[in-house]
């Protein structure tokens, strides 16, 4: 827990020392879980040293402007926005660095219990993940922040299951640039998937050729795409569209901007090319969903199609 101007929890398994002054903090327990949400003031930046023997994962809900952390004396460094404000730590991995906030930031922060979850035999993911964007997640944590602020008495067997299920999905995110296919005879390795990905989600807003994603790759044009399709099942800039779509629905559904806007802020070239390809993903066409999506509608669809229209720049 967070208290006073500089706040520091330190022992042989842990350190928690975060910069600024605390303005609020509510909290909420379960078993496995523990969630927090806090506010701090600070004129600038905040200095942060974090070091616990539970898994978390922080959500930079307002205020956050960038960061540079080395974690594991691994250095990061990320602009904060709604499609990049979610980091996750596994147990005992050591961080330090500093943020650039607003006068005001608020963030939440949840922390996992790892004995209880992995006695239940629930895989616990083991890498890091620094600065990401994932709808569903960011949507769940809202319902959650809400709740926790007036829990109820159901709330604990609330969090218990939001819990378990975040636990699946951020086992899918570490992991899910290290398919199975990947192990595959010509699939890439894990690291060149993670950079591609990694550099599509930051580059979603401008055009994307395959030569930009092998460079990141380390490889050859050729060879980057067949491995490519044959580690992840689509081809490179049908999985950059996929990606697209996926970063459109979440605008769509949770931003006021015209789908002009949207369209463009996630690389369609033209109104009708992001409606063509929009409907094609999901059944139906950008304004639908955002009605929808209003009244409560699904807009966790499947983000890709599997037809593959070629190769050129998306």
């Amino acid at each position: 827990m967070e208290g006073g101007k500089s706040d520091a929890v330190a022992s042989a398994a842990s350190r928690r020392h975060v910069g600024g002054e605390l303005v609020s903090a509510t909290t909420a327990d379960a078993r496995s879980a523990r969630i927090e949400l806090l506010r701090r003031h600070s004129s600038g930046t905040i200095e942060w040293r974090f070091r616990q023997p539970k898994l978390a994962l922080f959500w930079f809900r307002d205020g956050v402007r960038r960061f540079q952390l080395n974690v594991d004396d691994r250095p990061f460094a990320a602009k904060v926005s709604a499609t990049s404000g979610l980091c996750f730590f596994p147990s005992h991995v050591e961080i330090d660095g500093e943020f650039v906030v607003d006068d005001y930031c608020d963030y939440t922060v949840v922390l996992f219990e790892p004995g209880l979850l992995a006695d239940r035999g629930i895989p616990l993911p083991q890498r890091p993940v620094v600065g990401f964007g994932h709808a569903t997640m960011t949507g769940s944590l809202r319902e959650l922040s809400r709740q926790a602020g007036q829990p109820d008495s159901l709330f604990r067997l609330y969090l218990e299951g939001w819990a378990m299920q975040s636990l699946a999905q951020l086992s899918r995110i570490t992991g899910r640039v290290a398919p199975r296919t990947s192990a595959m005879p010509g699939g890439l390795p894990a690291p060149s998937l993670h950079r591609v990905e990694e550099f599509v989600r930051l580059n979603l807003g401008k055009s994307i050729t395959i030569d930009d994603l092998a460079y990141v790759a380390g490889f050859s044009r050729r060879h980057f795409t067949r491995s490519f399709k044959q580690s992840v099942g689509l081809s490179p800039l049908r999985y950059v569209q996929s990606l697209r779509i996926e970063e459109s629905k979440r605008l769509l559904a949770m931003s006021p901007r015209s789908i002009t806007a949207i369209a463009t802020g996630c690389g369609f070239s033209h109104l009708q090319h992001f409606s063509t390809s929009f409907r094609q993903v999901t059944g139906m066409s950008p304004s639908t969903f955002r009605r929808e999506a209003e009244l409560g509608g699904r807009y966790d669809v499947p983000p890709v199609s599997q037809a593959d229209r070629g190769d050129k720049a998306l």
